[in-house]
């Protein structure tokens, strides 16, 4: 594992800022879905996990399958890739050494400090389902929530069946958390790192379970349609979050793309890319970055996705199509003659 030089002077200093506002949009626009019945349980599987004896390792983890019996395998093979397939009868290789590793220890306990609980968290879940249910009901609504750490593996939010879902918390310690920058993670990519993130990471991983995300022989209109969609479909599931956390910006770069709408789409007209097929030269507008190329610095790098996000909102709205209808259209010039856009 990585050395992530985790010191709890820092960390601490990190969680105290961790948890931003989460601003209520809910109106006149969003549906009452207070009625809407799911099942829905959560389990704080990273509080037991971190109470694990590293000197007694095969009954802790023989407790911890039969209280996580769909969980707990998955986690360990998969998840962080142990490998065990529940053989947890015998000595267990490496586990000891792991959950004594310095930098893991620390990480694990700065979850617990920076999550005494997940109520909010599984308020917030809770509803974006139901709207899940109401806009979509050919979409597999999760029932198990369980939340864990990753270890910094770069899982932030996990499918593992149609029922189960796993949330990784190590990716929701706030932009300034200091060992992001020790493993690579670059510093615009950390916007995406707070806890009201949690929603959004689930929901993308959601959607693109249904509806992957496919660049080979597209061009840049299908690409932007691409991320309209699911940047439409993240806010149906999460209408309570601020627009700027569905793309990954922060406040000012939403803004920014806001007052340069017209500029950002005339660029891609100008350059000839909305129909060029050259992944080295689009992905950039419809991925994460540190700004759009050929686009002043205070870009973000994902205004192509906005503008896929403008044209999809304008197609619905003309059309006046479900939610559904729009996902399943695969047309990308059908949806950009329908909105009849102009910026």
């Amino acid at each position: 594992m990585n050395k992530l030089f985790i010191y709890f002077s820092i960390v601490f200093g990190c969680v105290l800022c961790l948890f931003s506002a989460c601003n209520t949009h809910e109106g006149k626009d969003v549906p009452d879905v207070s009625k809407v019945d799911i099942p829905y349980q959560s389990y704080a599987f990273y509080k037991d996990f971190s109470k694990l004896n590293p000197k007694d390792i095969a009954p802790g983890l023989q407790q911890l399958k039969a209280k996580y019996p769909e969980f707990a395998d998955f986690y360990l093979d998969s998840l962080i890739g142990f490998g065990y397939h529940g053989n947890y009868a015998q000595d267990i290789p490496m586990m000891d050494s792991f959950l004594l590793q310095k930098d893991y220890r620390s990480l694990l306990d700065t979850v617990n400090l920076a999550f005494p609980d997940t109520k909010k968290y599984d308020e917030w879940l809770k509803k974006s389902f139901k709207y899940l249910a109401y806009y979509d009901s050919t979409f597999d609504i999760p029932e198990h929530v369980y939340y864990f750490v990753s270890g910094l593996s770069g899982i932030p939010a996990e499918l593992q069946s149609d029922k189960n879902v796993g949330i990784g918390l190590d990716y929701y310690l706030g932009r300034d958390f200091v060992p992001y920058a020790q493993i690579g993670i670059p510093a615009y990519a950390t916007v995406r790192f707070t806890d009201v993130n949690i929603p959004i990471w689930l929901g993308r991983a959601i959607y693109g379970d249904k509806y992957p995300f496919s660049p080979d022989d597209k061009d840049l209109l299908d690409l932007i349609i691409q991320r309209g969609k699911e940047l439409y479909f993240l806010e149906k599931f999460a209408p309570y979050l601020d627009e700027e956390v569905k793309f990954g910006f922060t406040k000012e770069q939403l803004d920014w793309c806001k007052k340069n709408e017209s500029m950002i789409y005339n660029f891609f007209i100008q350059n000839n890319l909305l129909f060029d097929k050259n992944l080295q030269k689009t992905l950039r507008y419809v991925n994460d970055g540190p700004s759009s190329a050929g686009m002043p610095p205070e870009s973000p790098g994902n205004t192509g996705s906005y503008i896929g996000w403008m044209i999809v909102k304008k197609y619905v709205e003309r059309n006046s199509v479900s939610m559904h209808e729009l996902l399943e259209t695969k047309d990308a010039q059908k949806i950009l003659d329908g909105s009849k856009y102009k910026p």
